[in-house]
């Protein structure tokens, strides 16, 4: 039997509301013919000014994708009426002045109190000159300091950060942030919430933010009121809520795709992982769900707890004092750290730009795990002119796909970037989720940044740079180690493809930037 919450999420996908928006224009257009010697060249006259409004809007985004542009200016030729809707709907990224003021304060309160420590970047010039570069970058642009004295612990299956997660909560004496896209009822969560309940009525400080969206068929109605009733301070990010004012649904794209949990403001985890019962193992449903995270340890923490007090700050309207949450050890290490986050608000594509950054940098290799390869064409040139400079480029995509359309638009980047040189290996024991490039035994990403339009575009998102030291070796070794296990991808594979997938691939590829 077919769930109620099943039938409201189809009515509220984006497949249900193309088509049904498909069937209002083909209604239209019947309609038109019967009366075509009344209103036809009124309607022509329309319809013809408004694809030209709509057009001209499209074109007048400067920082939006020339890709992104291109698939609305052609569905608003082709769908005159419903595709100018749809635009509106689902591809305008103009949010209201409220909002865009609103981040604005917010980033520059927290900017101010994000000061790097003259000491770290230039010892970690003097160790390794190459990485100034990206460092300055995402220093400048995303207001992200460089930390050392910072211990991190990478976990190569969600199975092993979740024992480490539970160790740490555990200890907790003042204070849980927790900040995530998908949160789900089962045994992952329910021993999460058992601590978090407990903790809170010690009297520690526990706030969660999870997307409204996210989590919208994984929780139940007024889950957050709930959870406040029970000492846990609970603000969903951008609830879905009925409203006749259009400016209100100008954020429904925006979505908060974060993983973040900080305890004590010393101890910090990100990767990868929701928390559902898939992301350990609990719950089989694409095979083997390969997903990675990392804990901080020292310095490196506070930038976590300023990202999550940011949002917390937007969703909750409070002004949090950030200096007060810096932590107070320090441990050897034997690298650095820098945890940056995104904005789709700030005009600038920080995590595609750190990841264009790591390619352009390589001299020996570049691996990348990514559960969606879905990139625009700068991305794909820099990928391939990696490979044709003579970098080993290789790629780790799924072996069973979590959703096949986004698989077949995965699969359909394959033939060029195969022709100049990249390697492609597709996880043979099941479902990768995990987000990290590692470079050259000198730098890893891990974080929350898919390969996909929606994520570098669209999403909030945080990743953590990691520079020399044994977290890049982990990352490494546990890369190669996924490689051993899975099955290259070959021209002659690409070759073979069906004609009818073939045909899926061009249909849906051109859908892409929606993705």
């Amino acid at each position: 039997m077919i769930s109620l919450k099943r039938i409201i999420r189809f009515l509220l996908s984006k497949t249900f509301l193309s088509a049904a928006l498909i069937l209002v224009q083909v209604a239209f257009f019947v309609l038109l013919v019967f009366n075509l010697q009344q209103v036809g060249t009124v309607a022509y006259i329309v319809l013809t000014l408004l694809s030209i409004l709509v057009m001209s809007a499209v074109v007048e985004h400067d920082n939006v994708n020339p890709s992104y542009k291109i698939m609305w200016m052609l569905i608003v030729v082709w769908l005159p009426v419903t595709g100018a809707l749809f635009y509106l709907w689902w591809g305008s990224q103009r949010i209201t002045r409220r909002n865009i003021e609103k981040f604005a304060d917010i980033e520059r309160a927290a900017s101010a109190a994000m000061v790097q420590d003259d000491a770290v970047t230039q010892e970690l010039a003097e160790r390794e000159p190459d990485l100034s570069r990206n460092v300055e970058y995402l220093l400048r642009s995303a207001a992200a300091p460089v930390y050392g004295a910072t211990k991190g612990e990478y976990f190569p299956l969600g199975q092993d950060f979740f024992a480490r997660f539970l160790e740490v909560l555990r200890g907790a004496k003042r204070s849980i942030f927790m900040e995530y896209f998908i949160i789900e009822e089962g045994e992952m969560w329910g021993q999460t919430l058992e601590l978090l309940r407990q903790k809170a009525a010690e009297g520690l400080d526990v706030r969660l933010i999870y997307d409204a969206f996210g989590s919208m068929f994984t929780l139940p109605p007024g889950y957050d009121a709930a959870l406040r009733a029970a000492g846990i301070k609970c603000r969903p990010f951008n609830p879905v809520a009925f409203s006749l004012h259009i400016s209100d649904y100008k954020m429904l794209n925006n979505r908060d795709h974060r993983k973040i949990t900080v305890v004590d403001g010393e101890i910090g985890f990100t990767g990868g992982l929701n928390f559902a019962d898939e992301y350990i193992n609990r719950k089989k449903r694409f095979g083997v769900w390969k997903d990675t995270g990392v804990m901080l340890k020292g310095p490196g923490v506070y930038a976590l707890t300023v990202t999550f007090l940011k949002m917390w700050d937007y969703v909750s309207g409070t002004q949090s004092r950030y200096e007060e949450y810096k932590p107070v050890g320090e441990y050897e290490a034997d690298g650095f750290v820098q945890p940056y986050c995104d904005s789709p608000l700030d005009g600038e594509t920080v995590s595609e730009n750190a990841y264009r950054n790591v390619l352009r940098r390589a001299r020996d290799y570049v691996y990348i795990v990514t559960p969606y390869l879905i990139v625009d064409n700068e991305m794909v040139t820099a990928l391939c002119l990696a490979a044709k400079s003579g970098v080993d480029v290789r790629i780790l995509t799924p072996g069973i796909p979590d959703k096949k359309y986004v698989y077949y638009v995965t699969q359909s980047y394959y033939p060029r970037l195969l022709a100049a040189g990249v390697r492609i290996y597709e996880y043979t024991p099941g479902f990768v989720h995990a987000k990290m490039y590692v470079s050259d035994d000198k730098e890893a990403t891990v974080g929350s940044a898919n390969m996909d339009y929606r994520s570098l575009y669209l999403h909030f998102e945080n990743c953590c740079a990691f520079y020399g030291g044994h977290m890049v070796r982990d990352v490494r070794d546990d890369v190669r180690a996924a490689l051993a296990e899975s099955r290259e991808v070959t021209l002659e594979d690409v070759a073979r493809t069906p004609f009818f997938k073939w045909l899926a691939q061009v249909f849906l590829r051109f859908f892409s930037p929606l993705m």
